[in-house]
């Protein structure tokens, strides 16, 4: 049973937490949290010691970082990358992944969530609660799909980039790296990078 840390003591972090709790090669030792107020306390019976520098002191095979700020979860995962830490994808069991698709370091695949044939998901992304990711689709690293989310047949999403709560992405879109697809927006046609758009169908926002 691998002994994992989970960096994020929050809402995200407890949901990884669950899932965690849900697979059987592995189980949550530790939240690392920098919210001085949480240190010491427990959270789903699991403790928080202390922040970050207290990782070296909790025995560990592995840390996920469930932290929604892809900024931030980017520029951690290197950061413990460059520290030789291994970083760790969580697979809810409830999950349903094909066979052939390949799956990076650090991913967060939740409940219900679905990724079909020939699909990939780079580094250190977050595939959300009963999100779909259909055929051929690229996730680039530090990106996320949030709950409910859908995306069509050969989609393509940028690195860090936000696939908001209930969008739909058409077959053969693509949404550009650090850009913003709004909760509940269909995109018919490519989102460029650095964007944010939203609506039904997505325009890009002023």
């Amino acid at each position: 049973m691998k002994k994992i840390i989970i960096m994020g003591a929050g809402g995200h972090g407890q949901v990884v937490a669950d899932a965690l709790k849900q697979m059987k090669s592995a189980e949550p030792v530790a939240f690392v949290d920098e919210n001085n107020e949480l240190h010491g306390k427990k959270i789903m019976g699991i403790p928080v010691p202390g922040g970050s520098t207290a990782i070296k002191a909790i025995p560990h095979d592995g840390i996920v970082i469930a932290l929604g700020d892809n900024a931030l979860r980017k520029r951690i995962f290197n950061e413990l990358r460059e520290a030789g830490e291994n970083l760790f994808s969580v697979i809810h069991p409830s999950a349903i992944i094909a066979a052939d698709v390949k799956i990076g370091d650090g991913c967060m695949i939740l409940a219900g969530a679905v990724i079909n044939t020939q699909a990939e998901i780079k580094d250190n992304t977050i595939i959300n609660t009963n999100s779909t990711i259909e055929h051929h689709n690229r996730i680039g690293p530090h990106a996320h799909i949030a709950p409910g989310s859908t995306l069509g047949g050969e989609v393509v999403v940028g690195e860090e980039a936000m696939v908001g709560i209930g969008a739909t992405v058409l077959p053969r879109t693509s949404i550009g790296e650090k850009s913003i697809l709004g909760g509940g927006s269909t995109a018919i046609k490519n989102i460029p990078g650095g964007a944010t758009a939203a609506g039904v169908p997505a325009y890009i926002l002023p």
